[in-house]
C-alpha cells in the first residue's frame, strides 16, 4: 500500500470516529431534551408512533442525502465519513463492477452502519421503559423521535460539510 493509500485510510478511520461520536452525541442530547420536555406528554400511542413513524422519515430523508454526498465525496477524493462505506466502495471499485455498483455498495455499507448505531438507542429506550418505573413507554418513544431528529440534523449537516469539501477539491 502506498503512503498517500495509507493516509487516506487513516484519515476515514478518524473521521469516522470523530463523525460517530459527534451524531451520538448530537443524537443523544436532542433525545435526552424531547423525553425531558413535555412535548409528547399526553398523546396518544396512535399519535406516538405517528411521531416516531415521522421521525424515521425525517432521519432517512437525512440519511439519503448525505450517502449522495458521501458518493460524491468517494468518488472525487477517494475520502468517506465513514470507513464501512469506503471499504466496500474500493472493493466494488477494484473488482470493477462499474460505478453503479461502487455508489450502492457504499450506500449499503454507510446505511448498515447507521442502522447497526440504532440498535442501542432502541434496545436502551425501550429496556429502560421495561425495568423502570420512572422511565415509560412514552418516554422511550420521545427518547427515540428526538434522537431521530438529531440524527437527522446531524445527517443533513455532514452532508452539507461533504459537498463543500467536494466543491473545493473541485
Amino acid at each position: 500500500m502506498r503512503l498517500r493509500d495509507l493516509a487516506r485510510w487513516l484519515a476515514v478511520a478518524a473521521a469516522t470516529v470523530m463523525s460517530t461520536l459527534a451524531l451520538d452525541a448530537i443524537a443523544t442530547l436532542a433525545g435526552i431534551l424531547v423525553a425531558a420536555s413535555a412535548l409528547l406528554e399526553g398523546a396518544s400511542e396512535v399519535e406516538l408512533w405517528g411521531v416516531l413513524i415521522g421521525t424515521y422519515a425525517l432521519w432517512t430523508a437525512g440519511l439519503r442525502v448525505n450517502v449522495i454526498a458521501n458518493w460524491a465525496l468517494l468518488e472525487r477524493t477517494g475520502l468517506s465519513t465513514n470507513l464501512l462505506s469506503k471499504a466496500m466502495f474500493e472493493l466494488a471499485r477494484r473488482r470493477m463492477l462499474g460505478a453503479s455498483a461502487s455508489r450502492v455498495a457504499s450506500a449499503v455499507g454507510y446505511v448498515g452502519t447507521e442502522l447497526a448505531k440504532e440498535v442501542p438507542y432502541v434496545a436502551g429506550a425501550f429496556g429502560a421503559a421495561m425495568v423502570s418505573d420512572v422511565v415509560g413507554s412514552t418516554d422511550a418513544v420521545a427518547f427515540l423521535a428526538g434522537t431521530n431528529v438529531g440524527a437527522a440534523a446531524y445527517e443533513f449537516g455532514l452532508a452539507r460539510l461533504s459537498r463543500i469539501a467536494v466543491e473545493r477539491r473541485g
